[in-house]
């Protein structure tokens, strides 16, 4: 499905400036972005646009073509704050709230993960050593619970990272992943065939043990209570992806803890980045290297929060996460 093509109106030179860069990095095509004086009749009515993105100024001279607009078949936006600066704390929430509305409007839905047997068929070797500490662990409650947040291209990361993880270590992980709900049961298959990991999708009742990989439904949100159980709730995601990384993030970091941690995959969009703001210092905060990544846009907006503490491809990541769990098990027996 071709990405859906945006028209941007404003007179402010930095806006079109700023929404050009967000607009193109979370998917859309900018079929014209300039001032409402400089644009003609023919344009109102015979651009070949999906919506029209309008941002007026008090002295803009731009009601009979605003007029125009409104009347046609192309849905407009109007009234949208500002762009906020790009390092501003409620950046991530403007674009979020920009986001959902031009996906209402454009009928378009979450970039889809697509899930093929080329993802599933990729192995590779198990070379990272399980440590010494962890051969002979009886302990019953994971050391730590990563969350796994991707977008467009992380199935294949996710694989990769969990393909290269030695069998054994006592953590587990809740992997929340942008996917149309038609591949979501096939995630599973896909991501974990060679793995030595349990993928699973989460059902109400479900326990998370270590060893897990639960994976986040995608229409609705969950819940973990006492005892690592999980129940699956009607109300839906917020934010215009499912499921909501943020989401999962908040839910996952509330009942962890301690043990939380966090690792950001290739992706499309700045999901995700908005709630590693509000994790305690500390806690790990990685994402995947945005050189290696399908579409880098997720690790971005993530280390533009400031907060990330590792970047790595995924055998990087994988290879950090056992001296993590390993500095961890130190730190707590001795």
């Amino acid at each position: 499905m071709p990405s859906p093509r945006v028209a941007v109106l404003t007179s402010d030179l930095l806006q079109q400036h700023v929404l050009n860069d967000t607009l193109r990095r979370l998917g859309f095509q900018v079929v014209l972005n300039t001032s409402p004086q400089r644009v003609d009749n023919a344009q109102l009515t015979d651009l070949n646009t999906d919506v029209w993105l309008v941002n007026l100024n008090d002295d803009d001279d731009f009601d009979d073509e605003l007029d125009t607009l409104l009347h046609g078949d192309i849905p407009v936006l109007i009234g949208m704050d500002e762009a906020p600066q790009k390092t501003c704390t409620t950046f991530l929430r403007w674009e979020k709230k920009l986001l959902t509305k031009l996906r209402d409007l454009t009928h378009s839905p979450a970039p889809a993960a697509p899930v093929t047997d080329a993802i599933a068929d990729k192995v590779i070797g198990r070379d990272i050593p399980l440590p010494r500490e962890f051969r002979e662990y009886s302990g019953t409650e994971p050391l730590q619970i990563w969350v796994l947040g991707a977008s467009l291209g992380g199935p294949e990361a996710v694989k990769e990272f969990l393909d290269a993880l030695p069998e054994g270590l006592p953590v587990a992980f809740v992997y929340a992943q942008h996917i149309d709900p038609r591949f979501e049961q096939a995630l599973c298959q896909a991501v974990g065939r060679h793995s030595a990991y349990k993928l699973k999708n989460i059902e109400h009742g479900a326990s998370l043990n270590i060893g897990d990989v639960l994976i986040s439904p995608v229409a609705h949100t969950f819940d973990i209570a006492g005892m690592n159980c999980l129940s699956v709730n009607t109300e839906a995601w917020e934010g215009p992806y499912g499921p909501s990384i943020d989401g999962v993030i908040d839910k996952v970091a509330r009942y962890a803890g301690s043990r939380f941690g966090c690792i950001l995959f290739s992706g499309m969009g700045s999901d995700g980045a908005e709630s590693i703001i509000s994790v305690p210092e500390g806690q790990p905060l990685w994402v995947q290297s945005p050189d290696t990544c399908g579409n880098s846009s997720m690790p971005e907006s993530a280390i533009g929060t400031g907060r990330i503490t590792y970047v790595g491809d995924p055998y990087q990541l994988a290879l950090q996460l056992v001296q993590n769990v390993k500095l961890k098990w130190k730190k707590e027996h001795e």
